[in-house]
């Protein structure tokens, strides 16, 4: 009933002047969604359900912290809660909008052991431009980095505060990472650079969203990709990507490279050191017998 109501919020224009709440059921739980002048909206038609079925793979071989880096509004915080309700959440997020948003999704779902920083990461302190395109202000597809969309017209600039993970270390308890989520719209290779001594000695798995480099052409892509690549290749990490369909996970695949491609449908990996390489087979295989 109230997708119904919102749907006609929406028809008529008057969903930004108002502030309500709705809910949604993840994994049979249910939580409150704020939408708060139509922000939060998108949570109540949550994408990328898979996302459930990868973190019951995961989380089985150690949950104990979960590190999300590009928090947007709460997706990734809300398929994790539904997964496991006792696990240690740290977040990222340099967008204000996003972490008053999500301030307010914590304390309506009374959600335990959270904590989200304003910042964003990167292999520098500094501050930084969030390159928005387009109008949203929560646009889950800003980037930090300017030359990632040289087609796309940039609709609004805003000034961001960037932290190498080095100058947080001191405040932010690390000394234990069990997953690391990497979303940044480009920004990858900067956050594993600040992360690399973290990847080294905790060995953590690493969901990562990795978008296409289209063809061999777009160097600025390729070069970094491979950068990417030889950095957790040296750390001794295989990659797996994410093969799904219809929004429901078909299997993990290994692959020796990323490769070349133009598919939005097959940028999201799975990073896994070796020494946890055999368990998450398992739990793989396992997971997706179920299905």
């Amino acid at each position: 009933m109230i997708k119904i109501f919102i749907r006609a919020l929406i028809k008529f224009r008057i969903l930004r002047f108002l502030n309500i709440n709705g809910t949604i059921s993840l994994n049979k739980k249910k939580y409150k969604i704020p939408i708060i002048q139509g922000v939060g909206l998108s949570n109540l038609i949550m994408s990328e359900p898979w996302m459930i079925d990868l973190l019951e793979i995961v989380l089985p071989i150690e949950n104990k912290r979960f590190i999300d880096v590009g928090v947007n509004i709460g997706q990734t915080l809300l398929k994790l809660k539904s997964v496991s309700s006792e696990i240690e959440y740290i977040g990222f997020e340099p967008n204000p909008m996003c972490v008053n948003y999500v301030d307010l999704l914590v304390k309506n779902n009374n959600f335990k052991r959270i904590s989200v920083i304003p910042v964003g990461i990167s292999d520098k302190t500094e501050i930084g431009v969030l390159n928005f395109f387009y109008s949203s202000s929560t646009d889950s597809s800003a980037s930090m980095i300017a030359e990632f969309r040289p087609g796309q017209k940039i609709d609004r600039k805003e000034f961001i505060p960037l932290f190498d993970l080095e100058r947080l270390k001191e405040t932010i308890n690390l000394d234990v990472v069990s997953v690391l989520k990497i979303d940044v719209e480009g920004a990858e290779l900067e956050v594993l650079s600040s992360f690399k001594s973290i990847i080294k000695d905790k060995q953590p798995i690493i969901l990562i969203e990795i978008l296409p480099a289209y063809n061999d052409q777009n160097l600025f892509r390729v070069e970094r990709q491979n950068k990417i690549q030889l950095m957790l290749s040296e750390a001794g990490y295989s990659i797996h990507r994410v093969i799904k369909e219809n929004d429901i996970l078909l299997n993990l695949e290994e692959i020796s490279e990323i490769g070349i491609h133009s598919d939005l449908n097959k940028c999201e990996y799975v990073m896994v050191p070796d020494n946890k390489k055999e368990k998450f087979k398992n739990y793989c295989q396992q997971r997706l017998k179920r299905q």
